[in-house]
């Protein structure tokens, strides 16, 4: 089942449901709160129309919080919205042996936890396609393969792309074509995951 991890906002606590006022992890700053779930994708949609959804991702395991948090690391809206409930900046505390050291909060204020998924052997070709889609590479493609230097290589990949019923994590032409698009072979597994859930 397809879960999206999200860290949503809201500035308002007389909005926030009972299911919000228990989950965990969560932040707040006077009446602003920062909350840190993992939702059905319609539970999403239905947190966002009363909510500010800062990030999302789809959950994937390990790194799935990291991609949240550089997403609002990125923009910097986010950012200041984030900071606004959930102060990162460095800050002088007593160190016990009277006197002072500087401590900076960690970015991320939580997260639920995480664990390694399975990446899938393969998955159909309408799924890997509509993978790139969504990752914006699929404009790409063509200028990949066309990049591949060894004319037999190039059309045997060009071959696989087009014909191909399923995408094999391990093919040799998938690997080819994930290196040509600037995938790190973790980016490729994540790829894979995201993939076999569409």
């Amino acid at each position: 089942m397809q879960r999206i991890d999200a860290i949503i906002h809201t500035s308002d606590i007389n909005a926030i449901t009972e299911e919000l006022k228990q989950s965990e992890p969560q932040v707040a700053n006077g009446d602003a709160r920062l909350h840190y779930v993992r939702v059905k994708p319609d539970q999403l949609a239905s947190l966002s129309e009363h909510y500010t959804v800062l990030a999302q991702s789809q959950y994937t395991g390990t790194g799935t919080a990291a991609r949240l948090y550089q997403q609002i690391k990125d923009d910097a809206d986010l950012l200041a919205m984030y900071e606004s409930v959930y102060d990162t900046s460095p800050r002088m505390v007593d160190d016990g042996e009277g006197g002072t050291t500087t401590v900076t909060p960690p970015f991320a204020f939580g997260m639920l936890a995480e664990s390694a998924v399975p990446v899938p052997a393969s998955v159909t070709s309408r799924q890997g396609m509509e993978q790139l889609i969504r990752l914006g590479l699929d404009e790409q493609v063509d200028t990949a393969i066309d990049e591949i230097e060894d004319p037999i290589q190039r059309k045997i990949v060009r071959n696989w792309f087009e014909k191909a019923g399923e995408w094999e994590r391990d093919n040799p032409q998938f690997v080819a074509l994930s290196e040509k698009l600037g995938l790190s072979a973790e980016q490729s597994d994540d790829y894979m995951r995201q993939a076999a859930t569409l």
